[in-house]
């Protein structure tokens, strides 16, 4: 009995120990531009990054959807949107892969991730959208990354991060 505590208490320290604290990395090309159309307050830029499957969205864009305008580009400054997070560099990306050549790029402004994942948390704690993080739905379309939903995944339930 005294054996199987002992095993069972260093398999515990064990996985302990390989449990890691969830880390960002600095945006990539393909999401800094994308961003900067944001940033910009350019909704035609933006519009026209956007690959032809995610044509409705773009014409949405165009047309002046002011809900779906107001989402990412925000009506004031301070305003809970796309823009409002990433007019905070520098920008920290914690990346969900959803298989290879599809992503969700969470992007935190400067030091939230960190403030939200101090040293020892096991998972990702992602905080609020559009207040803590723009979520950001990216597929690798011949060759490149390309931005697909303006990030209004931002507005919607996102799935359980692992």
């Amino acid at each position: 009995m005294k054996r199987l505590a002992l095993v069972t208490a260093l398999a515990g320290l064990a996985v302990s120990a390989c449990a890691t604290t969830p880390t960002c990395r600095e945006a990539d090309m393909a999401e800094r531009a994308a961003f900067a159309q944001i940033v910009a307050g350019h909704p035609g830029g933006l519009a026209d990054s956007l690959p032809t499957e995610s044509a409705a969205l773009a014409g949405q864009l165009r047309d002046g959807d002011t809900a779906l305008r107001n989402q990412i580009f925000g009506q004031r400054m301070g305003d809970y949107s796309v823009r409002t997070v990433l007019m905070q560099p520098p920008l920290c990306v914690y990346e969900q892969p959803v298989s290879s050549t599809e992503r969700i790029s969470y992007v935190f402004p400067n030091g939230r991730f960190q403030t939200l994942n101090p040293e020892g948390t096991t998972a990702a704690n992602l905080g609020s959208p559009a207040r803590d993080h723009a979520r950001c739905h990216f597929r690798l379309i011949d060759g490149q990354w390309r931005l697909t939903d303006a990030c209004t995944s931002t507005f919607q339930t996102p799935a359980p991060v692992s």
